[in-house]
């Protein structure tokens, strides 16, 4: 059961604000993975967050679409959470990738929701990877997860890049498990053992997130005793307690 690794939602956000380096330093130093957010500026490079807007996590407002980098690094991504954290920045996708490839210690450390996807990114995304060594310990979901063929443009872009594919239930196993450009699988209902054996069979890998996993310990638990390789968690630190005991 203790070998699921746990995923740190947005980072540690129980304790730091969510998708911000401290967040992810402080996930990634406890061997956790971390699940992030993606999206692009207006200037073309990729930053990390959530919302289409800043206007929830940052002391600024507008879409992070029709704004620079510049514009956003002058934000202050922290003292909304806490006055612990002022002037946190809101990090680039880059920014990111050295601080997994620092501190992250786990096989899969960190899994990339793309929010959206201009034009170039597969190319960026990718080789910033294999600068870095990390495509092994990386997997993509959110538009990737959704649509097969972005998991192909992906897989074009670098045939080692690990997309997942999504299962919402059980009666959707069955397709997942035969996507051909996926090697991972988010599953977004509670699993049992022989889903995951069957998913594990099919030589693909499993994430455990969705309603009744990701928040509920139980239920995360469950998907650790049934073997799922890795848990979203919005309680990563209370799961880590939970396995190892």
């Amino acid at each position: 059961m203790n070998d699921s690794i746990i995923i740190a939602h947005r980072g540690l956000d129980e304790i730091y604000p969510e998708n911000t380096i401290a967040a992810f330093k402080a996930a990634l130093k406890k061997g956790m993975a971390i699940e992030i957010d993606a999206r692009g500026t207006v200037d073309e490079h990729i930053v990390v967050m959530h919302d289409d807007t800043v206007d929830r996590t940052t002391n600024g407002s507008g879409e992070v679409a029709k704004m620079t980098l510049s514009e956003l690094k002058d934000l202050d991504a922290g003292s909304w959470w806490s006055s612990e954290f002022k002037g946190e920045q809101i990090p680039t996708l880059e920014e990111t990738f050295d601080a997994v490839k620092e501190h992250g210690t786990a096989e899969t450390t960190l899994i990339l929701e793309m929010k959206t996807l201009d034009p170039g990114s597969i190319r960026k995304i990718c080789s910033g990877l294999s600068q870095r060594n990390l495509l092994s310990k990386t997997v993509g979901i959110g538009l990737i997860h959704q649509s097969v063929d972005v998991r192909r443009r992906f897989y074009e872009g670098d045939s080692d890049f690990q997309c997942a594919t999504v299962a919402n239930s059980a009666g959707e196993l069955s397709l997942a498990i035969s996507d051909p450009y996926s090697s991972w699988i988010y599953t977004r209902y509670p699993m049992n053992f022989n889903e995951v054996r069957a998913v594990h069979d099919s030589g693909k890998k499993i994430i455990a997130s969705g309603p009744g996993v990701m928040d509920d310990i139980e239920g995360m638990v469950a998907s650790a005793s049934a073997g799922a390789d890795t848990i979203m968690s919005y309680y990563p630190n209370a799961l880590a307690e939970h396995l190892i005991n």
